[in-house]
């Protein structure tokens, strides 16, 4: 489930960015967040990477557009 034990899943430091794609459902009114191995991370979770300083860059599937700024300025 995303967000839970995410202390245990956080990522290693890395050269690159962790790339994750943001997926809106056309079912239901979630979104979902989804990294290159197809894992998924919750707004929480990704959250705490930006307070402790993990290179990290949302897409927006649709578009291709980086929305990290506006994902992390939603509470």
């Amino acid at each position: 489930m995303p967000g839970k034990n995410y202390e245990a899943r956080m990522p290693r430091v890395r050269s690159q960015p962790i790339r994750l794609k943001f997926v809106r459902s056309t079912i239901d009114p979630r979104s979902v967040l989804v990294d290159e191995e197809l894992n998924l991370h919750g707004f929480d979770e990704v959250h705490a990477w930006a307070k402790r300083k993990i290179n990290f860059v949302v897409i927006d599937a649709n578009t291709g557009e980086d929305i990290t700024h506006i994902l992390l300025a939603q509470n």
